[in-house]
């Protein structure tokens, strides 16, 4: 049995790491709000942290309602359920899943945190770890036929029961068990807000945890413990990214059975996989290189490229960034400059900069070649556009009109507005 679980995850060196780890999803966060409480939170950051600790302290900690929000998934696949707890919340869930990862007395948690089959929400790997393993597989195990799918809501079918039980089977510290199971509950402030059917959608009760807790993952994976040991074996690798799995093998019946054997184990837990035959977008079985897709990338062994669909949306957000430089040069060339700074042509080159090598980071498994010449070759033309466009714009202005469509701060215009204010 072990005890101080609950005393580790209310250390100041706890505390911090999970705030930088939660700091780097929410400065990059698409909401303005997320980002602007983020800064404001690391502006203050020793107190703010005080805080957390005095509030774990006066144990129980309380959490607050979430915000529940429905996001469109890509085009045609409906919505995706979305729980936003406030950051102080979330940087306790993160100390929490910490606190897990490096409690080396909970032998059960590190053996499925160990499950080397298993990638998602499992600290030092990521997408490139699962291209990896497949490529082994094809290559070293000559398992060159494919299934896979993803398990339909499978965040609202976890029990955070059986969840609570597995931990509460390795430790007797209740302040810890009862912090990790307040930290799973769903309670979403604007349910009577919001649509009926969306609602639907979110956990309720004990079954179920919010996709956006730093804990969800977790859960995951400790509610498919037994998915992972029985799927692999027998001449068969199945490599899951939490919802999302994929079965190798040498024979095509053995991948159709297990396919089904998969399908029967889920059931069980009241959840369920997508057919192939029915649901093309949503699950595949044949030969690998068949231009299969998973975890964003097609399955063409030793190339890998990264999907169409996510080929087409870095350009599309590319072409997104200069459109808004295009709109904020033409207001800029007209004085329109108060207000929150503009994006102009520095500017826009930057954000197409850093989109890109994100957009590269997140494929770094790829070594297809092809595709990132047919990507630079679009995002060329747009960039020639861009440059033909602020050329257009620049024509017959004087030096500080140039430099201010440029993007370079022009300190008159500073003086200016303090003059009109």
């Amino acid at each position: 049995m072990t005890a101080g679980l609950a005393s580790r995850v209310r250390e100041t060196a706890t505390l911090l790491q999970a705030w930088h780890a939660i700091r780097r999803n929410g400065e990059t966060s698409r909401s303005p709000q997320t980002r602007e409480a983020t800064r404001k939170f690391g502006a203050d950051l020793p107190r703010q942290l005080r805080r957390i600790q005095e509030r774990l302290r006066r144990s129980p900690y309380v959490f607050a309602p979430q915000i529940g929000a429905t996001p469109e998934k890509a085009k045609g696949k409906g919505k995706r359920p979305l729980v936003i707890a406030p950051l102080e919340d979330r940087i306790v869930q993160r100390a929490i899943l910490d606190v897990l990862q490096d409690a080396n007395e909970l032998p059960k948690v590190q053996e499925v945190l160990a499950t080397p089959t298993s990638i998602g929400g499992i600290r030092g790997r990521g997408v490139e770890h699962a291209i990896k393993l497949i490529q082994e597989a094809h290559g070293q195990a000559n398992a060159n036929f494919v299934a896979g799918s993803d398990i339909s809501g499978f965040f609202t079918r976890i029990s955070q029961a059986e969840v609570v039980t597995f931990l509460r089977e390795q430790t007797d510290d209740e302040e810890f068990l009862d912090l990790f199971t307040r930290a799973l509950r769903v309670e979403l402030v604007n349910a009577n807000e919001m649509d009926p059917d969306d609602l639907k959608m979110f956990p309720t009760d004990d079954i179920g945890v919010a996709q956006g807790c730093p804990l969800s993952a977790f859960a995951g994976n400790v509610a498919l413990r037994t998915f992972d040991t029985k799927l692999n074996g027998k001449g068969i690798i199945c490599i899951r990214y939490i919802d999302d799995f994929i079965l190798l093998g040498k024979r095509k019946e053995a991948v159709a059975k297990a396919f089904d054997s998969a399908s029967a184990h889920l059931a069980k837990m009241g959840m369920s996989i997508y057919r192939p035959e029915e649901r093309p977008d949503k699950a595949f079985f044949g030969s690998i290189g068949e231009n299969f897709e998973f975890l964003g990338y097609q399955l063409v062994p030793g190339v890998y490229p990264p999907a169409k669909k996510n080929r087409d949306q870095i350009i599309e957000s590319v072409r997104k960034e200069f459109e808004q430089g295009r709109a904020h040069i033409l207001r800029a060339s007209h004085r329109d400059i108060g207000g929150k700074p503009l994006q102009l042509y520095a500017q826009t080159l930057v954000a197409v900069d850093e989109l890109l090598r994100a957009w590269s980071g997140s494929f770094r498994a790829s070594r297809c070649l092809k595709t990132a010449r047919e990507v630079d070759e679009a995002v060329n033309e747009l960039i020639s556009g861009f440059i033909a466009f602020y050329r257009e714009n620049v024509e017959g202005r004087d030096k500080t009109d140039r430099r201010r469509l440029l993007g370079i701060h022009v300190l008159a215009d500073d003086v200016r507005r303090r003059l009109r204010g």
